[in-house]
């Protein structure tokens, strides 16, 4: 490793192309800012596969934890940049490393980076969970400990008995011998908050919306709700300019949102609603109507959730209140996507109150709000309002009015979009599921649900979805399938353990 490394630096010095780090076989031109080629890029910032061990970060990805076992430290700080979209001279920021520092732990010419303290530090400045540097110490790359406070034991005794000496030969040996309790840390802010810090928990942001698609709130709440306590902690303790202030308050909300909807695809109502409360007061402070649109429209969502499964109008007419308010917040904004959305969360709520004429209208100016065309600056988390969206809300609708004929054919239409996310499509397919059982189509809707169980067996951690199953797990029982039922009753232990 120490003359490929050799190598890379004397090809950067000659200003000749090297090799990507990750897989090297792709040429980097110089004039490319990742650290790593784009296919290795784009795997840096996926999250393992189901069967490789869940994901334990938010980071997570194979070649973390590849880098992690072959003990090539210099290739796992460059696949974090890669993930994370940090530069060179943002990272150190975070890690109160030097920019030259990074740059010899890069390049592998600095042997303090196989010091496991040097990585325990690192964790707490990215708030990365200690259990996600298990690969290393254990020498596998499905290395997850569930218990969160052995994984850490497991790594603080590790520091205990590293020196500055070990070398990378004998670094993992003496790491995987370690066996002290420890418990985490608590949350580190840095004294003073600047770009690189505010642009750090955005691509959080990012990533946990990316991610939540793929994988479900279970997965993802506990690292979403401590990011967020970390960006209320530096809001409190830390100082900071007035523009960094503005922009810290902004993204705490934004983390404050994502925390809050990840809770309610968890089934955590409660947390959910506190979250989305404490959001509303962070976009009030920044005066970021949009941010308070967002967060307006997703607690009308959760009001409707909650008159649903728990037949209150007093709930119903909160999600209509909510949904006006959220079209009063962004009056002003030219987003055509957000408007539709708004429409739809209006939608649901009057359904909600059997009001025909107000849900036909909603839909009505949800559709003509993306008739105007999407902004080339949206969002990415209001890129998923197309039509296929509209017609599973419309669906949704439908069902809360008693049509749930008309709602099953248009949640089959809605699952037509090619490029669902797995969470998504297993939601929608779980609700599918529910329509065909109300509509008397008991057969049908065991069926539909026999193939949402495997998604969630296998790694998308939603209650919620598991929920929409329920009416159907009881007409399994009605019909006898022991089966269905079984498999039900497996996956909510899981999910709910």
């Amino acid at each position: 490793m120490a003359a490929r490394s050799a190598k890379r630096a004397q090809a950067a010095r000659a200003g000749r192309p090297a090799l990507c780090p990750a897989c090297r076989k792709t040429l980097l031109s110089r004039y490319n800012s990742e650290p790593l080629c784009g296919p290795c890029t784009r795997a840096a910032r996926t999250a393992p596969p189901p069967g490789c061990g869940a994901p334990v970060w938010l980071w997570d990805s194979l070649p973390w934890r590849d880098a992690l076992v072959r003990l090539d430290l210099p290739v796992a700080l460059a696949v974090f940049r890669a993930a994370s979209g940090l530069s060179q001279h943002e990272l150190p920021q975070i890690t109160g490393w030097s920019q030259s520092t990074l740059s010899l732990f890069e390049s592998g010419r600095r042997r303090t980076l196989y010091d496991i303290r040097a990585w325990l530090r690192f964790a707490d400045a990215v708030d990365m969970p200690r259990a996600a540097l298990l690969p290393m110490v254990l020498g596998r790359a499905d290395a997850v400990l569930a218990d969160a406070d052995l994984a850490d034991a497991v790594l603080a005794s590790a520091a205990e008995e590293t020196g500055l000496d070990v070398d990378r030969r004998t670094f993992g040996g003496v790491a995987a011998g370690a066996a002290v309790a420890f418990m985490l840390p608590e949350i580190a802010v840095p004294s003073r908050v600047t770009a690189a810090h505010v642009h750090y928990l955005q691509t959080c942001v990012d990533s946990l919306n990316s991610r939540d698609q793929a994988v479900g709130g279970g997965a993802l709440l506990r690292q979403a709700f401590r990011q967020w306590r970390r960006a209320r902690l530096m809001l409190d303790e830390s100082d900071y300019s007035e523009t960094i202030g503005r922009d810290l308050l902004q993204v705490s909300g934004k983390l404050a949102v994502c925390a809050g909807w990840l809770a309610f695809d968890a089934a955590n109502v409660p947390l959910a609603r506190q979250l989305y409360s404490e959001a509303l007061l962070l976009a009030g402070s920044a005066s970021d109507p949009i941010l308070s649109a967002h967060v307006l429209e997703k607690s009308s969502m959760l009001a409707s959730y909650v008159a649903r499964t728990g037949a209150s109008r007093g709930h119903a007419r909160e999600g209509v209140r909510l949904a006006d308010q959220a079209a009063e917040a962004a009056r002003h904004e030219s987003m055509p996507r957000l408007h539709a959305l708004i429409a739809l969360r209006r939608a649901n709520a009057v359904s909600l109150l059997g009001d025909k004429p107000a849900f036909r209208s909603a839909v009505t100016r949800a559709r003509n709000e993306l008739d105007r065309g999407a902004g080339a600056d949206d969002p990415a988390w209001i890129k998923f309002v197309d039509e296929f969206e509209i017609r599973g809300q419309e669906a949704m609708g439908h069902m809360n009015l008693g049509a749930s004929g008309t709602s099953a054919v248009l949640h089959q239409e809605s699952l037509q979009e090619p490029n669902l996310p797995p969470r998504n499509r297993a939601c929608a397919k779980a609700q599918l599921a529910a329509s065909l059982a109300s509509s008397g189509d008991l057969a049908g809707a065991v069926s539909e649900g026999m193939t949402v169980l495997p998604a969630l067996a296998g790694g998308v951690t939603s209650i919620r979805t598991l929920n929409e199953l329920r009416p159907v797990r009881s007409a399994a029982q009605e019909t006898g399938d022991e089966e269905f039922c079984a498999r039900f009753d497996a996956v909510e232990r899981t999910l709910t353990a």
